[in-house]
C-alpha cells in the first residue's frame, strides 16, 4: 500500500485554490479523504492489466456534497512510482 501524506494535499490545496469555495455552492468547507482512489482506463468493463492508472484524492464539500477529485501524485500526497522514498 502506496505512504498517504494528507498534509501534502491540504498544503497544495491552500496554495492552489486560495481559499476558494466549491463550484456548486460557494461554500469553503472541504473534507479531504484519508486514501488515495485510483482512475483506470475504461475498456468496456474489463481490466487492462499493466494499463495506465492516476491515483487521485477526493475532497469533498461538507455543505452539498459536491466532490472534487485531485491528482494525488501532482498534490504529492504519493510518491511517483519508482521514486526513492528514502526507506529501506
Amino acid at each position: 500500500m502506496a505512504q498517504f501524506d494528507a498534509q501534502k494535499v491540504i498544503a497544495h490545496l491552500n496554495q492552489k485554490w486560495a481559499g476558494r469555495g466549491c463550484a456548486s455552492c460557494g461554500v469553503s468547507n472541504w473534507n479531504i479523504e484519508g486514501s488515495t482512489f485510483q482512475l483506470m482506463e475504461f475498456n468496456a468493463g474489463s481490466v487492462i492489466i499493466g494499463g495506465p492508472v492516476i491515483p487521485v484524492v477526493a475532497v469533498t464539500c461538507l455543505n452539498c456534497g459536491n466532490t472534487v477529485l485531485v491528482n494525488a501524485l501532482i498534490a504529492g500526497a504519493v510518491a511517483r512510482p519508482g521514486a526513492s522514498t528514502g526507506q529501506p
